[in-house]
């Protein structure tokens, strides 16, 4: 297990921001590099379950992810087969009474089988990456 939280302050709504989160299927144009396969598989008023193909720290995993949406609020992803099952990743977004919003990842990251490989070497890595998807949905 490596857990990786990263937060940052952006100078914009945090309606805008979660429109960007909440539009799933558009997660592969927004991170190409990350999503090498995306289907979503089912989706529902609860939650939507996609298929992937992920690049996580130069290795490609294939997964099958429960998301769930709090309008506004926060997405919950939750890996439910796959080498990371038990994965949880969880984007909260707050107001802040400047008008900007703080942007927060937070990542517990299971490697099952691949964990031999990945270790707390990897947390390091990860935490760039989480920086360079917050810097990306403060782009969109």
């Amino acid at each position: 297990m490596v857990r990786v939280t990263s937060s940052k302050s952006v100078n914009i709504p945090q309606e805008r921001i979660f429109s960007v989160i909440r539009d799933i299927g558009k997660l592969p144009t927004l991170f190409p590099d990350k999503y090498k396969s995306f289907k979503i598989v089912e989706q529902s008023n609860k939650h939507i379950l996609t298929e992937e193909i992920v690049s996580i720290s130069g290795k490609e995993i294939k997964q099958k992810v429960r998301h769930f949406l709090e309008p506004n609020r926060l997405l919950k992803s939750e890996v439910i087969e796959g080498d990371t099952r038990g994965t949880v990743l969880i984007i909260e977004l707050k107001s802040k009474s400047d008008s900007s919003t703080e942007i927060k990842i937070d990542v517990d990251l299971k490697f099952g089988k691949i964990g031999a490989v990945f270790g707390v070497f990897a947390k390091h890595k990860i935490k760039i990456e989480i920086d360079k998807i917050i810097e990306q949905f403060a782009k969109s």
